[in-house]
């Protein structure tokens, strides 16, 4: 089993719905279904999205995405405002447009010790508190 592999099947056993999709670039999507926002957002629930890039874990992820269930609305804080550094036309690579682009990047990251979950809690901490 690749490291890869590994650091997919723990995320699976918090987010049984979640998807590894092996794209052309040889990176994989990660995506998590019915991801229970935190509180300050338009949405309740969505799709988490974020890529494993070639290489990985030597390559660390970068940015993210949150598409809305069902009706296609673009991700906002409560309010209606729009989330600090998105952008709602940034495509995932290989992929196409799906949903809100959060450009949120790694300050630093050991491919020796830092796995999927690292990143995931990178992107809580982005999420909670909404901004």
């Amino acid at each position: 089993m690749t490291p890869l592999e590994e650091q997919v099947g723990v995320l699976q056993g918090k987010w049984p719905t979640l998807v590894c999709t092996a794209l052309p670039s040889g990176a994989h999507l990660i995506e998590i279904t019915d991801f229970v926002m935190p509180p300050g957002w338009n949405l309740a629930k969505a799709t988490l999205l974020f890529v494993a890039p070639p290489g990985f874990p030597a390559a660390q992820p970068d940015c993210f995405w949150v598409e809305s269930i069902g009706e296609r609305v673009p991700v906002r804080l409560q309010n209606g405002a729009t989330p600090q550094n998105t952008n709602d036309s940034n495509p995932v690579p290989d992929v196409g447009q799906r949903g809100t682009w959060f450009s949120w990047h790694l300050q630093t990251w050991n491919p020796n010790t830092d796995t999927l979950m690292t990143y995931f809690n990178v992107i809580w901490q982005r999420l909670k508190p909404a901004r």
